[in-house]
């Protein structure tokens, strides 16, 4: 057996390990906060109604709360429809075909996350036929799909209940399904380019940042630009409707993406950059690579890149470095310079991140294939990728919560902290931009008698002496109503949650379990 032919081998089993654990405990990771959303419009609730619930004089179990999670035959598809419309930011397809798979189970979280996973598996295949697209050949190929089915980050959003993992799948085959229209000039392929693009501006709304790139492809090669033109207006055409629901609600757009503009200071910006950069390859929760590994993974890549600029066929260059500097440039640059908090968060770097996964793979495996002992060099960093990526998707799947839930990442703990207080216990949340969606992430764990309430301000209520309350942004007005017979304390380390015990009470632990 010739060592090219063991290799694929050995790729091979990593890509299906890889790919295979996004089938892995889909309900295993908390339900947080974005994800309660995309399942409140995918069934058609309405905000209104939810709110409703939270604020009646009565306090609503974690079990009556839950229903907002799933299908009611009252509520169809016109329900769903008005729901989506109702946040235009996001682009609907995700979400219309979420419908269908929410309902295909007793569980519409696994129904969810098991589209995204579906998603996930499928972006493996798609990155090797645009690898091959790009003119990729032997290794290369195998080398990019393993990389990409080991990624921790691949991982964590194909087991989401949001849109990432088709916008990713969805930008890997467009550009694939280009470079192929490109070559072989048949009418067929322009009208499944065509057909990619449309589902791609109906899944995320930042994928029109691929139509610049893709012209820059279309250009360089300097031919097939009218058919290039006719497909993207069609695409354009089709995603009209949508673009009316925008031009309709544009306060509504302001209004849901405001947070963006929260400002951050530079050092915390380059610091989620270089984060993000190693959550691609390795991501083992709290524990953080040594400094000289970050290091070398990071001359890992200026190596890879040099590489592939000096060697690689130009429409890969092209594609790749332009993927990575309009995501850069347009989506996270502007908070260096604005201000604002795009850069915290790494799925709106996804498809950079993507770009830059391709490029490694693409040094290491012509390097591989080159004769002396740089390919025995590339062989050993491109093993111990893998182990890191498979290390990390292991990490993953054991854990409890994981840093991707944000701000909901400490709900697991909180849930578990209060499904085993001995004494009457309630959940009290005063009104804020992430109440009722931590509501909803935290009933997802609560046992189904726990007592939750949204108070409306100023509050009003009388407290129960012998009662202990969790507070979810407790507004001064709340904290005043509490303060002769409760004594107030946070809940290390998230910075939302408060505890209420009785003065007579023991003294509250402000660290929450583990």
């Amino acid at each position: 057996m010739s060592r090219a032919t063991l290799l694929r081998l050995t790729l091979l089993v990593v890509i299906l390990l890889g790919s295979g654990a996004r089938a892995l405990d889909l309900a295993g990771l908390p339900v947080w906060h974005d994800e309660t959303f995309s399942l409140l419009r995918i069934f058609g609730h309405p905000f209104e109604a939810l709110q409703a619930a939270l604020e009646a004089a009565e306090p609503i179990s974690a079990a009556e709360l839950l229903r907002f999670q799933r299908p009611d035959p009252a509520l169809g598809w016109e329900a769903t429809l008005r729901a989506l419309a109702s946040h235009p930011e996001h682009a609907p397809l995700y979400y219309l075909l979420g419908r269908v798979a929410g309902g295909l189970t007793t569980d519409p979280v696994v129904g969810l996350r098991g589209l995204a996973a579906l998603f996930g598996v499928l972006l493996v295949p798609a990155v090797f036929w645009l690898t091959r697209e790009l003119g990729g050949r032997g290794l290369t190929p195998w080398v990019a799909a393993a990389l990409v089915a080991v990624s921790p980050v691949q991982l964590l959003y194909a087991q989401e209940a949001r849109q990432y993992a088709l916008w990713l799948l969805l930008v890997v085959a467009a550009s694939a399904a280009l470079l192929h229209a490109c070559r072989d000039d048949r009418r067929g392929d322009w009208w499944g380019y065509g057909a990619l693009l449309t589902l791609g501006l109906y899944t995320h709304l930042l994928f029109v940042l691929m139509l610049p790139v893709h012209a820059l492809v279309v250009l360089a090669r300097g031919e097939r630009w009218r058919r290039w033109l006719v497909a993207v207006v069609t695409a354009g055409v089709l995603f009209l409707p949508w673009v009316a629901v925008m031009a309709f609600a544009p306060e509504r757009i302001d209004e849901f993406t405001a947070w963006m503009q929260r400002p951050i200071d530079g050092a915390r910006i380059l610091a989620a950059w270089r984060d993000h950069l190693m959550h691609t390859f390795v991501d083992l929760g709290p524990t953080r690579l040594p400094g000289w590994a970050v290091g070398l993974l990071l001359m890992t890549l200026l190596w890879a890149l040099w590489r592939f600029v000096v060697s690689a066929p130009g429409a890969a260059v092209t594609l790749l470095l332009a993927t990575i500097l309009v995501h850069l440039g347009i989506v996270l640059g502007p908070d260096l310079v604005l201000g604002g908090s795009r850069s915290l968060h790494l799925r709106y770097a996804l498809p950079a991140l993507l770009a830059l996964g391709l490029i490694l793979a693409w040094s290491l495996g012509r390097t591989l294939e080159a004769p002396g002992p740089t390919a025995h060099v590339a062989a050993l960093a491109l093993l111990l990728l893998l182990a890191l990526g498979l290390g990390s998707q292991f990490a993953i799947l054991e854990a409890e919560t994981w840093w991707t839930k944000q701000f909901s990442a400490d709900n697991a703990a909180i849930a578990e902290r209060i499904n085993h207080q001995t004494t009457g216990v309630e959940v009290l949340a005063s009104p804020s931009g992430v109440s009722a969606g931590e509501l909803l992430s935290l009933a997802h764990q609560l046992a189904p008698e726990t007592r939750l309430r949204q108070l409306a301000e100023p509050a009003a209520i009388t407290p129960a002496p012998e009662r202990t309350y969790y507070l979810l942004t407790p507004s001064g007005s709340l904290r005043a109503q509490l303060a002769p017979t409760h004594r107030i304390t946070p809940i290390a380390p998230t910075w939302q949650w408060f505890v209420a015990t009785p003065e007579a009470g023991p003294t509250p632990d402000s660290g929450a379990s583990r």
